[in-house]
């Protein structure tokens, strides 16, 4: 059977129990879902964080941690999938904050297989949903690629709308942290850096996966909707804003992306440890990554076809 592992990293988020619930109430087999979660919550202040009664969920495993003790958002995810991923068929990472379609893991898995190719990844900014709870109209969502930022030297990735879908998932260069499927296997094979904070997460995993031979696309339909409001009463605490360690964790972790994206080498082992584990893959070079998204991280140019969304897909072709 083709179960789906569903890995959420939860920082004192009231939105995680509801997140749950749609994952099982809009699944079409629910029997075949697992969810692994780290919730990291201030016990005394976080009880609305938590799962109320976690016995009701035999499927959910989730481990709760003192959020002092939290390293940050990708240090959370690799945890979720070191200690609590059973090798499940397909995996799907999203955040803690989402609400699901109706029957969506018969719906994301036929958009994967309708493929054919057997290292696809779908991902995308998920379309939003508000305080009432509305799960609004459809609309294709891609990424595009404007700047970099000056103060990083990264890339900066915006979702890029249409609401001309394409009949299929589009192929594209960037992913997603809150909302990335694909076979259990692939997140084996490019395993989530602990070390990495948030600036530059979807950028270097994406550089990885795409390195390490698989492809990325963006799903035709968005079977998740993600909540992007500021309601100050399901605001959300985020480990940067909430952490004495946040300053360091950066600068450490903006150095690694630096390094591993060919901007600016390090020689600092804090800042290049495990990289043998954690860095590029051999099947395509970081070159012809570059070549495919238009965004050339050393000289810090970007082509005009990824601004506008798009990538260069006779060049992906080559290289497949």
């Amino acid at each position: 059977m083709e179960r789906i592992f569903v890995c959420i990293a939860s920082y004192r988020d009231k939105q995680l129990p509801k997140t749950v619930a749609s994952l099982l109430e809009n699944a079409e087999h629910p029997e075949l879902i697992d969810i692994g979660i780290l919730n990291q919550v201030d016990f005394e202040q976080d009880q609305a964080c938590m799962l109320a009664a976690p016995e009701d969920y035999p499927q959910v495993e989730e481990r709760c941690i003192d959020h002092t003790l939290s390293r940050g958002c990708c240090w959370a995810r690799a945890y979720v999938y070191e200690h609590l991923f059973k090798d499940q068929k397909f995996v799907l990472q999203l955040d803690s904050h989402c609400r699901l379609l109706k029957n969506w893991d018969t719906e994301v898995k036929a958009m994967r297989k309708g493929l054919e190719d057997s290292k696809a990844i779908l991902s995308h900014y998920a379309m939003p949903f508000g305080d009432d709870e509305v799960l609004k109209d459809e609309y294709f969502i891609s990424f595009e690629c404007p700047r970099f930022d000056e103060a990083y030297k990264l890339p900066r990735i915006h979702p890029h709308s249409s609401w001309e879908r394409p009949e299929q998932p589009k192929q594209i260069a960037f992913v997603g942290g809150g909302f990335i499927f694909g076979l259990g296997k692939a997140f084996r094979e490019v395993p989530y850096d602990p070390f990495l904070y948030f600036n530059g997460e979807e950028q270097t995993y994406a550089a990885r996966l795409w390195t390490h031979g698989y492809n990325i696309y963006a799903p035709q339909k968005s079977i998740a909707r993600h909540y992007y409001a500021d309601n100050p009463d399901l605001k959300r605490v985020r480990h940067r804003e909430d952490n004495k360690r946040s300053d360091n964790l950066t600068a450490l972790s903006i150095a690694r992306h630096k390094h591993l994206l060919g901007i600016e080498n390090s020689d600092n082992d804090a800042v290049i440890r495990f990289l043998n584990r954690y860095g590029l893959g051999k099947e395509r070079s970081l070159k012809d990554y570059e070549k495919f998204s238009g965004v050339c991280f050393k000289e810090q140019t970007i082509e005009e076809f990824a601004k506008k969304g798009q990538v260069n897909e006779e060049y992906a072709s080559a290289v497949a």
